[in-house]
């Protein structure tokens, strides 16, 4: 018998007994907490650099970052990234360019309240694919020039007026990767638990490479 798990919550202890019976358990997406188990992850913090300083080879240095609750491992790991890559580059951070949002409606007005500063950021980060949605309802309605790069891909990102420049994570070898690892355990094999982050990969279509 064997589960593959995108946990939620800060305990999962109460796995141990499954464990411990013989069940093989492989986590995926985000990493289990207080049990020694396999993990698949994705490499969350990294790409979030990467995209930041993007932005920064680009001219930009009021980079804002748009995020669902840093409550998520994700989130957590891609706000992280945002603000290690600005000090990486030289550049303080500004609380006024940091929104959390749970909804596209949220991120839609962030973005908003930002174009209406004297001020406005030449680039926003949008720490997944539903705060780019909100960013760019925003945008349409206030036409700025300002650089925008997601973490996620959208379906229609390339047929965007300006395509959307993404950080591309690949869902289909994040699931394939986690059962081949539970296959593995089912099968018998007892090696220590292991922990395989995948890469994330930049996509420049052209809204991340506006200069500022």
């Amino acid at each position: 018998m064997g589960l593959l798990i995108v946990p939620v919550g800060n305990d999962h202890s109460y796995l141990a007994r499954e464990l411990q019976l013989g069940t093989a358990i492989v986590f995926l997406d985000r990493p289990q907490q207080n049990l020694a188990a396999d993990t698949v992850t994705l490499d969350d913090y990294s790409g979030a650099a990467q995209a930041v300083t993007h932005l920064v080879a680009h001219g930009h240095r009021r980079i804002a970052v748009l995020a669902q609750s840093l409550d998520i491992y994700t989130m957590s790991e891609r706000y992280r990234g945002y603000r290690q890559a600005l000090s990486a580059s030289g550049l303080a951070f500004e609380p006024a360019l940091e929104a959390h949002a749970a909804t596209v409606d949220e991120a839609r007005a962030a973005t908003r309240a930002w174009l209406e500063r004297d001020d406005p950021p030449t680039a926003i980060f949008c720490a997944n694919n539903r705060m780019s949605v909100g960013a760019i309802m925003a945008l349409r309605e206030r036409p700025h020039r300002v650089a925008l790069v997601g973490f996620d891909d959208l379906e229609l990102a390339e047929s965007l007026a300006l395509p959307l420049t993404v950080v591309r994570t690949d869902a289909a070898e994040l699931g394939h990767a986690a059962a081949e690892l539970l296959f593995r355990r089912m099968a018998g094999w007892a090696g220590s638990p292991q922990r395989i982050i995948l890469p994330t990969t930049l996509v420049a279509r052209g809204s991340g490479e506006i200069r500022a």
